[in-house]
């Protein structure tokens, strides 16, 4: 008697059913929901830091520059294109709340929309503004010691690299987040001798580097 033959059985389907993909999505949405808070003081602080080295950079240009051409050369925070802050233009005024700055041999009001040229007046050798990568920090500009607000704009270097001079000069920057939401300040301070230096203001501990 012939037994019935075995049916051969095609392969199994793979993949996710519908509620194992919802769950997955769930998960997913429930780990992004956690993590947003630190996505976006991490996105604060890396405009903070941006503004802080970009500043610092124009300034250590102003001073190297002074030193290698033997003359003054200035440092000065302007304002960016109204509306648009990742542009300088020649509506460009001198700024004690904005991280925009140019480096140049003669006062850039007005004049931040020249070519960077030795040639051309206002001559300027360096230019930044502030919505590359640094569009919704906050400037405040201090004294010397950093304990009361102040106006100055501009820092001039001599040819030795110090600071021309110091009672009307930049000499304390604080640089925050227009943003609500966690973010850490970071300031410079600029001594005499033409340095700067880069500290966070909420560091208390005088054992860490970082304290003002």
């Amino acid at each position: 008697m012939l037994k019935p033959g075995r049916v051969a059985s095609g392969p199994v389907a793979a993949g996710f059913s519908l509620i194992e993909l919802m769950v997955t999505m769930t998960i997913l949405g429930l780990l992004l929901l956690a993590t947003m808070p630190s996505i976006g003081a991490w996105l604060r602080n890396t405009e903070i830091r941006n503004a802080a080295e970009s500043i610092n950079s124009g300034l250590a240009k102003a001073r190297s520059e002074a030193v290698r051409r033997n003359q003054p050369v200035l440092f000065s925070l302007v304002t960016p294109q109204s509306g648009n802050p990742g542009v300088l233009d020649n509506s460009c005024a001198l700024s004690a709340t904005s991280a925009s700055w140019v480096v140049s041999l003669e006062t850039p009001e007005t004049q931040c929309a020249v070519a960077v040229s030795e040639d051309t007046s206002p001559k300027i050798l360096a230019k930044y503004a502030q919505g590359d990568g640094a569009r919704n920090v906050a400037i405040a500009i201090k004294n010397a010691d950093c304990s009361a607000a102040a106006s100055t704009t501009q820092v001039s270097y001599n040819s030795y690299g110090r600071i021309t001079t110091p009672a009307s000069a930049l000499r304390c920057i604080d640089i925050s987040h227009t943003a609500s939401g966690a973010s850490r300040p970071l300031r410079l301070m600029l001594g005499n001798g033409g340095n700067v230096r880069m500290c966070d203001p909420a560091v208390t501990d005088d054992n860490d580097p970082r304290k003002c």
